[in-house]
């Protein structure tokens, strides 16, 4: 999936190529993609989260949007990407 980075808060473009891997809008596929990633790969994301200052990623994510009846294709997939990254903190502390 290719997003559109002009679609998403400047404080939240260094996550676009994670929300393009990690984005995944089926339950199912998502938590399998974290079943099997490697140790690696689900700290990496979970540390790339974790740096984002102030929390922007996830004042954007509660913002106007939200709200919307059509959320942007980008919209959705960084909210998959904080399921993702949610799960992905669970399997690391196992």
């Amino acid at each position: 999936m290719t997003l559109d980075a002009s679609k998403i808060p400047k404080s939240c473009v260094p996550l676009l190529p994670l929300a393009e891997l990690w984005g995944v809008g089926d339950d199912f596929e998502r938590e399998n993609a974290v079943s099997n990633a490697s140790k690696e790969a689900l700290q990496h994301l979970v540390d790339a989260i974790q740096q984002m200052p102030d929390d922007q990623l996830f004042e954007w994510l509660a913002g106007p949007e939200s709200q919307s009846p059509a959320p942007s294709p980008e919209y959705l997939a960084f909210t998959c990407l904080t399921m993702a990254y949610d799960s992905a903190r669970l399997k690391l502390k196992q």
